[in-house]
């Protein structure tokens, strides 16, 4: 809806994600799956004595909403073993082009999409998913929804590994 942070690169450390991933159709399944696993990933979370370094993150690996490759966690402080369908996979360390939204989850394509610009413009590819860390939680109204977006680059000479 709004975009409230200017865009900008970070450069992470490896981070480690505990998380379902499937694939749906977003219309139809998605708010089904995040009631589905966030129970899952707090029992997980509880059974390894582990508090979440993060809030809800949804990695989007691919665009095609009727066949979407939708990745569900949480970031936690170190790997674990899992038992599928749970993940624990590796983030690995390097840039990302990251800004904040302000607003409805139904919105943000226009913030997204100045993203995606950004990259580009700026010598950068995108090297991975696409990452909507939500801030906060539907407790509040969806205008005050605040969601960090984040994108994996490298620069545009760089090779991919």
């Amino acid at each position: 809806m709004t975009q409230i942070s200017r865009i900008y690169v970070k450069e992470l450390p490896e981070l480690f994600f505990l998380s379902y991933r499937r694939t749906i159709d977003f219309f139809a399944e998605y708010s089904s799956l995040i009631g589905e696993t966030l129970p899952k990933i707090d029992e997980a979370l509880k059974k390894e004595n582990l508090a979440p370094s993060s809030g809800l993150v949804t990695c989007f690996h691919n665009i095609d909403l009727a066949q979407l490759d939708v990745e569900v966690g949480m970031v936690i402080p170190h790997q674990v073993e899992t038992k599928k369908p749970l993940n624990c996979t590796v983030f690995p360390a390097g840039l990302v082009a990251t800004t904040i939204d302000l607003g409805e989850y139904e919105k943000q394509d226009p913030t997204m999409m100045a993203l995606t610009e950004w990259i580009s413009k700026n010598g950068y590819q995108a090297n991975g998913g696409i990452y909507y860390h939500y801030l906060n939680d539907e407790k509040q109204s969806p205008e005050n929804y605040l969601t960090q977006m984040l994108i994996p680059i490298v620069k545009a000479t760089d090779s991919f590994n």
